[in-house]
């Protein structure tokens, strides 16, 4: 599905202000696959069988996000959340601006 957001990382805030070091090696190698995946897609998509267990005929056709910036606009979330309350996957109108934190990225 374009545009879909299917995973975030969760860190409480002690543990960002414990390893707030490592938090952001680590989102910077995020960042980094994402420029690889961008500029190598038919490269990227052979390391799919081995880390997913999919076939690899059918990760050599399946669609791939568009990897243009780890940050995700507010109202691609707000109407993803609203869906989720919609179909009852949440109850509730979640405050989400309050868990977004994109302060470790380097970008």
């Amino acid at each position: 599905m374009p545009n879909w957001i299917f995973a975030g990382l969760y860190f409480p805030d002690e543990f960002l202000k414990e390893n707030s070091n490592s938090v952001k090696a680590v989102l910077k190698a995020i960042e980094k696959a994402f420029v690889f995946i961008s500029e190598n897609e038919a490269l990227a998509r052979e390391y799919l069988p081995k880390y997913t267990g999919i076939k690899k005929d059918i990760c050599m056709i399946a669609a791939l996000r568009e990897y243009g910036s780890p940050r995700e606009p507010m109202d691609r979330i707000n109407f993803q959340r609203s869906l989720m309350i919609d179909y009852g996957y949440i109850k509730s109108d979640v405050p989400i601006e309050t868990m977004i934190d994109y302060r470790y990225l380097s970008q």
